[in-house]
This record gives C-alpha cells, sequence and structure tokens, in this order.
C-alpha cells in the first residue's frame, strides 16, 4: 500500500489474503463476477463516506505490521496507529500519533512501540482496548523501526543509536 512519501498522504489498502490458495486470487475476476477461486479474506481500507472527518480509512503506508495474540499493529504515512482483529481486519482502535511515520510497530514484552517522524517513540500496552503508557522524544525524527536483541531496545535516529536496557 506503500508509496514514495514524497508523494504526500492518500488512500491506501491493507489484504489479508490466504496464501495456500493458488491460481487467480483476485476478489473479482471481472468487475462484478465474483472468483470462486479469490484468496482474499478480509480487506481494511479505502476511502470513507463523504463527510467523514478523513478521506480514507487508512492512508498510504511503508510500514510493516506487527502480529500477537490475534491483534495486529500497523501504521499510516500520516501518522495514525491502528489495532485490528488478525482474523477478521474489524478496527478495535486508532491513535493519531500526528507525526509522519516511516517506522513498523514493534510488539515486545506486551507493549506495542511506534517511533514517528516527529522524534517521538509512542509506547501502547498491547491489548483491544487502546492504552497509552508512555511516549519518548528522541530528541530527532525517527524513521527506522525500534529493534529488540538479547534484552536490548535499539532505536536509531540520524544521529544516534540508542540503546536501551532495564537496570
Amino acid at each position: 500500500v506503500g508509496q514514495q512519501p514524497d508523494n504526500g498522504a492518500g488512500v491506501g489498502h491493507l489484504w489479508c489474503v490466504d496464501i495456500t490458495r493458488t491460481g487467480d486470487l483476485s476478489e473479482e475476476l471481472e468487475k462484478g463476477k465474483r472468483n470462486s477461486n479469490s484468496g482474499l479474506v478480509w480487506h481494511f481500507g479505502g476511502p470513507t463516506p463523504k463527510g467523514s472527518a478523513r478521506d480514507w480509512v487508512f492512508g498510504r503506508s511503508i510500514s510493516g505490521f506487527a502480529v500477537h495474540d490475534g491483534l495486529l499493529y500497523t501504521a499510516d504515512l500520516e501518522g495514525f496507529l491502528y489495532c485490528l482483529e488478525a482474523k477478521t481486519g474489524k478496527q478495535l482502535w486508532q491513535d493519531d500519533l500526528k507525526a509522519n511515520v516511516w517506522a513498523s510497530p514493534l510488539w515486545v514484552d506486551g507493549k506495542v512501540y511506534l517511533a514517528d517522524d516527529s522524534g517521538n517513540v509512542t509506547i501502547f500496552e498491547h491489548g483491544k482496548e487502546k492504552k497509552s503508557v508512555n511516549k519518548v522524544d528522541m530528541d530527532d525524527g525517527v524513521k527506522a523501526t525500534p529493534v529488540v536483541a538479547n534484552g536490548v531496545l535499539y532505536i536509531a535516529t540520524p544521529k544516534r543509536l540508542f540503546a536501551i536496557t532495564a537496570k
């Protein structure tokens, strides 16, 4: 669903498909004719009805996603983080970080971390209800996804690499 970020915001789509299917997995073979072999499980995104606060349900994204305990976390370029049911694509909650997001959400130790272009890493409790835990200012835009290795959380900015551990 991505585009080069310089192209700006726009409508996006997130598709869940059954990869065990073979052949043409398209939802329709031709306009208005359902494909009986469709591998589509669910779709999230597209335009919103006229009069909505935004022009689209889910915006363009260059991010990946995190899945844990049946929940899928994904973000769009405009800075919205979404929590969806992984099996159905049903939106459970969203949060507007008010900054562009290039990074992907990271799930670790029951928390979801998302870095944004304004330099914040926002931390949420993992779950079906939105619970913001903390927001950490890294003093510079963060475009890379935080990474965990050997008990250390690494966060890269254009000028620094932070290595964060528990005491």
